[in-house]
């Protein structure tokens, strides 16, 4: 079976996430005998061994003109030489759509001329929003929507008759895009959690000293709530640990320069992931936009079961700050603490994985 993957920035873990779960499920459909081969919208990193197709030259983060470009050709979506090319040179069984900047809708359509089905995976609100977040530039909720982007979800749609199976990485994301794709299957395939190498860090026996929040430094993730709940928590002898990097970046480091239980770790990769968390005796997720997966925002709150220990709490500074109150509470502490359980990487790969080939082999 020949399976073509198709996703803006490919398959390279130095994307994004979308990106590192790609090139594990590529891997992993290698070794159940699946021939994949993928079409990127922009340079970079490929896995060796695959067969890669790249359309631009240029990246749109990189270049404002190309950024242009591909707002327009979002828009357009027309169905274009070069992508019916890129399919021909594949010739696949089932096409596997993901995130489609600068490409468009239009490459549903050319699959779908050329007799090759299409599943398409939800992972963000692209097809709705050209800042993905459902908010405005000032951080609030975009709605109702504005009528050019009421257009461009339109011009979007317009080829979804062309997919004939859709997937998303929760329910909610699903049916925000009610009214986009026709009466078409759908599953909802979570992407799967996995445990970091190495070995797990010790349990904390006493209540927290310490809450760490490790992402995009951005409004939408909440975390200016986080800085404005600093002096709270410092009156509760806590530290905010903070990791990352963004566009409120610099507030960070002012906060971390001004305040004495603030803390600024930068962007840590690889095992600094783990050491930062295991530092951390809480871990806080306060994003204020629907997140497509703790905040109790779109799917975040449909995976609240699957993480023992999680509790969620509106994003703000007085919800976090009470929850953190309750958890100072020894008793409730320890009964979080045993609720907290080892992730079984191996298991949730195995049915991630299945849940993806069992679209396909419906499909070829």
């Amino acid at each position: 079976m020949r399976v073509l993957i198709v996703n803006a920035y490919g398959a390279a873990a130095d994307v994004g996430g979308t990106e590192k779960g790609l090139g594990l499920l590529t891997r992993e459909l290698v070794q159940h005998d699946v021939e994949v081969s993928i079409l990127q919208t922009f340079p970079g990193a490929r896995l060796p061994g695959i067969a890669t197709t790249v359309l631009h030259d240029s990246d749109a983060r990189d270049s404002r003109l190309r950024w242009f470009e591909n707002h327009v050709g979002d828009v357009l979506s027309l169905p274009t030489a070069s992508v019916a090319r890129a399919v021909d040179a594949h010739r696949p069984d089932v096409v596997h759509t993901h995130n489609l900047q600068g490409l468009g809708t239009g490459v549903w359509e050319i699959c779908r001329r050329r007799g090759s089905p299409v599943f398409h995976t939800l992972h963000d609100y692209h097809l709705l929003c050209p800042r993905v977040t459902l908010m405005r530039a000032n951080g609030d909720p975009c709605r109702p929507s504005p009528a050019l982007c009421g257009f461009r979800a339109a011009r979007l749609a317009r080829w979804s008759r062309s997919v004939s199976v859709l997937a998303g990485v929760s329910e909610f994301l699903i049916r925000a895009h009610d009214g986009v794709f026709p009466a078409i299957p759908r599953h909802v395939i979570r992407n799967p959690m996995q445990s970091e190498a190495g070995s797990a860090p010790t349990r904390p026996a006493s209540p927290p000293h310490t809450l760490g929040y490790i992402g995009n430094l951005s409004r939408e993730k909440g975390v200016d709530v986080l800085l404005r709940a600093a002096p709270a928590l410092a009156e509760r002898h806590l530290e905010l640990r903070i990791a990352g990097g963004g566009r409120l970046e610099d507030e960070v480091v002012e906060a971390a320069r001004t305040a004495s239980n603030v803390s600024f770790h930068g962007i840590v990769k690889g095992d600094g992931k783990r050491d930062f968390l295991a530092s951390c005796d809480i871990g806080v997720v306060p994003s204020v936009w629907a997140e497509p997966l703790v905040s109790p925002r779109g799917g975040l709150g449909e995976i609240i079961d699957d993480c023992a220990g999680a509790i969620a709490v509106e994003p703000t500074v007085k919800a976090i700050v009470s929850a953190v109150d309750a958890l100072l509470d020894p008793g409730t502490w320890a009964a979080a603490v045993e609720r907290v359980r080892p992730i079984d990487g191996e298991g949730e790969v195995e049915r991630w994985v299945a849940q993806n080939l069992d679209v396909y082999r419906s499909l070829a």
